[in-house]
């Protein structure tokens, strides 16, 4: 039986920039397969999301506050930069919603979810708490991927996807080894990274492979047979002597540079020849010279061979105190010049040569990449990779051929998961480690963690004052002169409270210093027989400033403000808004938390206060403290008191929670044998957010946990081609990872859009025409159906042209427009239903009309929109030129 139901993930994008058509297409096609399914008979529900968190915001921000690097980002503040990015992540939101509605797209703008947000953030560190739990989160050091500007790790699958590979012309060059023992014979190696000779610990040769010896003057050179006429073609030469790659094997030479922390270590094998499989002769002398620290295949023959490893550079890419004086200091890229004078000096380099290549750069910044040999946390891919390919055969691509085809390799290729990231505006890492054991605990959830933070041991109970004149008379009064004291009846309210006050115990009052509460709380002290110095006055539990309202009625004042979020944040002529006074509040409630221990301290103040205090100790964001206003729960009646329950917790300057950095490490944790936890210290890639979307943006598991699970796995999702590589791939990983199945049924994948002219679509360049204009001249019908039909819908890269849009309004558009309405027009004279017809024009054209729907309604229903918009225009051409 088919569901009634059709589930369909919106890929999220950033609210960095305005949208160009690149990102309208997948909007297009996310609108388009939805209105079909529901035309069907489907519920489709339509939820927008923003991605909030990583490197694009970051850059962003680093521009406009003028940072330079990760220092000056520490030194301005993690809590200031944040909060910058924060301020930024819908800053053309707005914008966007304009073009989404032009566009013609029918989707829920307005109740949007956010990664950034708390619950959002919750259920990643419930997955990867799972994942930790199923083995399937570690922590290992690979050669990865490092962005020296950005200082952080980066997957392959983000440089690929946006194209990060720069073809770069620079000098390579030759070096010679002396071999030890071996007068004037040297091992000839290449390299195109020059700065990586000061960290070189061995050469590597095939052991297959034919070498020769060759003589220049009284020097002996020692290279690949296959290489010699190439690297020696200029210079006169003598082959002396050939031998295999394994007579090699061993034969020590002399560093190039000495490495004190090289030497200490001891390595048998340092400095010495060695077998590697990934040597060849295709380029360079058949002889690789080998820094373990600073390449894929160099570090796995250090594992092997058991070669020193020093790391030479420093976070931000500069030379460490351990490298080479020369360019100790020095920027990596820069120090190339000083490496090769060094060695041209020293008579150590052969020959010079340009050089031109495909290198990695970071894909926000731009900054040249390097291969690093880092410690990260991992997703282990390989555990599941069997899984990932079987539950690929479930997926229906289109175009199909992706399917066994990019995506496949992709599957077969992927590499474990790196998926911390050494950097601040992010969801943080969840993990906390014990200082003397090493003993991970990961954390799950915020509950777990309420579980473990560190408290003072107090209990708070919060009452508010008696029954005051004012109340008898529904009067307004804030200022701390006013004679407002207790009515009889207030004074017995209080003393009947403190009854039960003194069964529960107080050691310690704070009071508002208003009439009425200094008031209550000196019954109090004479009830519970406190001491002068276990009773204190603090002006933070004061009431709200009322400011013109003062002395008129509580209904006048409610009367002035729209709504309770409105109390919130909006502040009456002269008062203040009820988010300045849970600020001050929840301040003292922290204060007090750091300056008592084990103490059971009574809070009296008002209304209005003690809602936002109970507000400040649950970390309630504006909408929570709006809603809490009319909760009954956080309503006091005079004389009453409650128990105020309080855990600290990580928390903004308006004490919302708030699990980004640095709140998250403001608070403690403790572990089972009462050690203080540490938290390690990076973030989780933006990647791990978007994979976990489907469950996520629900809260899951912490909420509409039946409502996720009937909408998993998702029917339908669409991105442009580069996608294969990140959100579909990590989207696909996260499920078999938490799930053990895939996350979607259906795919469609698009090519790119690029300007007119061939390039990169820009607005910089002003190489395209904004979407509105065309929208406005056109018509959202005409771009959509454009785009629709186009060989961008067959991941193929398509160039806009506005002419062409032109051409779909008036051969396409216009003539269906025009033909309704001719039709509107004389409708009502029509003899006969056109059904009934038994004319043989009117016939074919049914017959036309009939296979139109068909074929029409079996391509959509096979994701090929192509199929589905091309023979529209047919129908409409055929019958146009009658």
């Amino acid at each position: 039986m088919k569901s009634s139901v059709y589930h369909f993930y919106d890929g999220p994008p950033f609210a960095t920039g305005l949208p160009h058509y690149g990102s309208l297409l997948p909007s297009i096609i996310k609108d388009m397969i939805p209105r079909y399914k529901t035309m069907r008979g489907y519920h489709v529900r339509r939820r927008w999301g923003w991605d909030c968190h990583g490197l694009p915001i970051e850059n962003m921000i680093e521009k406009e506050l003028g940072l330079k690097s990760k220092k000056e980002i520490l030194e301005l503040g993690i809590d200031k930069f944040n909060e910058a990015c924060r301020s930024a992540v819908l800053r053309y939101a707005h914008d966007w919603k304009k073009y989404i509605n032009r566009v013609g797209r029918w989707v829920e703008f307005d109740n949007a979810y956010m990664t950034m947000d708390n619950t959002f953030i919750e259920s990643v560190w419930w997955f990867l708490k799972e994942s930790f739990d199923k083995g399937l989160l570690y922590e290992g050091r690979k050669v990865l991927l490092y962005c020296p500007h950005c200082e952080t790790p980066l997957a392959k699958a983000e440089i690929a996807q946006d194209n990060s590979y720069k073809d770069v012309t620079e000098e390579s060059v030759y070096v010679k080894f002396r071999l030890v023992n071996e007068l004037n014979t040297y091992l000839l190696a290449w390299t195109t990274t020059p700065w990586t000779l000061p960290g070189n610990v061995a050469l590597a040769v095939g052991t297959d492979t034919e070498y020769v010896k060759a003589k220049i003057g009284n020097e002996v050179f020692i290279l690949a047979k296959t290489r010699l006429e190439s690297v020696l073609k200029d210079t006169p030469h003598e082959v002396v002597t050939s031998l295999n790659g394994g007579d090699l094997l061993g034969k020590r030479y002399e560093p190039l540079f000495e490495i004190e922390k090289v030497k200490d270590q001891k390595k048998e094998n340092a400095h010495t020849v060695l077998s590697a499989d990934f040597v060849t002769t295709e380029d360079g002398t058949g002889i690789v010279h080998t820094a373990v620290i600073y390449g894929e295949d160099d570090y796995q023959l250090g594992l092997e061979k058991d070669l020193p490893m020093v790391p030479l550079l420093n976070q931000s890419g500069h030379f460490n105190d351990d490298a080479p004086a020369l360019v100790r200091g020095q920027y990596f890229k820069k120090a190339e010049k000083a490496v090769k004078e060094d060695l041209e000096s020293r008579g150590l380099l052969f020959k010079r040569e340009i050089y031109t290549h495909s290198y990695p750069h970071c894909h926000r910044c731009g900054t040249a990449l390097i291969y690093s040999a880092l410690t990260s946390w991992f997703l282990n891919i390989q555990k599941v990779k069997d899984k990932m390919l079987s539950t690929n055969e479930d997926i229906n691509w289109y175009p199909e051929h992706i399917k066994h085809g990019r995506y496949q390799n992709i599957l077969q290729n992927a590499p474990d998961w790196t998926i911390s990231r050494n950097r601040f505006w992010a969801s943080p890492m969840p993990i906390w480690r014990h200082p003397k054991t090493n003993e991970l605990t990961v954390i799950g959830s915020l509950d777990e963690v309420k579980k473990r933070i560190k408290t003072s041991g107090n209990t708070y109970c919060a009452m508010r004052h008696g029954e005051a004149d004012y109340n008898t008379r529904n009067t307004l009064s804030s200022r701390l002169d006013a004679a407002n004291g207790l009515t009889p009846s207030g004074e017995s309210q209080v003393i009947e409270s403190a009854k039960a006050l003194v069964e529960k115990g107080v050691d310690v009052i704070y009071y508002s210093p208003l009439a009425r509460t200094k008031a209550t709380a000196k019954i109090l002290q004479q009830e519970l027989l406190l001491e002068d110095n276990s009773v204190h006055e603090d002006v933070r539990l004061a009431e709200v400033s009322f400011g013109v309202y003062e002395g008129k009625t509580v209904d006048e004042y409610h009367a002035s403000f729209s709504s309770s979020m409105e109390r919130i944040i909006k502040a009456p002529e002269g008062g203040e808004t009820w988010n300045h006074v849970k600020q001050r509040a929840s301040e003292l409630l922290y204060e007090l938390e750091t300056k008592h221990s084990g103490k059971r301290i009574l809070l009296i103040s008002h209304n209005g206060p003690l809602q936002m205090l109970y507000a400040g100790a649950h970390g309630f964001d504006e909408k929570q403290s709006a809603q809490s206003i009319t909760n009954s729960s956080f309503n006091f009646k005079t004389g009453e008191w409650k128990e105020l329950p309080f855990t600290p917790l990580p928390h903004n300057a308006n004490y919302e929670l708030d699990l980004h950095r640095p709140y998250i490490d403001d608070i403690t944790l403790v572990s089972d044998d009462g050690e203080e936890l540490q938290r390690v210290p990076e973030v989780i890639d933006g990647w791990v957010e978007s994979g976990s979307m489907p469950f996520a943006e629900y809260h899951y598991p912490f909420e509409n946990k039946k409502e996720f699970e009937s909408r998993f796995p998702g029917d339908f999702i669409a991105e442009y081609i580069a996608q294969t590589r990140t959100w579909f791939y990590y989207m696909h990983a996260v499920g078999v990872l938490q799930f053990g199945e895939t996350s979607f049924k259906n795919v469609v994948t698009t090519g790119n859009i690029i300007a007119e002219d061939g390039t990169k679509m820009s607005k910089s360049k002003g190489n395209y025409t904004d979407p509105l204009i065309n929208l406005d001249k056109y018509g959202a019908d005409a771009l959509r159906y454009y785009l629709m039909s186009s060989v961008v819908m067959q991941a193929e890269d398509t160039r806009f042209v506005d002419e062409e849009v032109r051409e779909v309004h008036n051969r396409v558009v216009n003539i269906l427009r025009n033909t309704n309405a001719f039709y509107s027009l004389y409708a009502h004279d029509a003899q006969n239903p056109h059904s009934e017809s038994q004319h043989v024009l009117d016939r074919w054209i049914l017959a036309r009309l009939n296979e139109l729907v068909l074929t029409v309604t079996d391509a959509l229903e096979r994701y090929d929109v192509v199929r589905a918009t091309r023979p529209v225009r047919d129908f409409v051409e055929d019958f146009s030129t009658w």
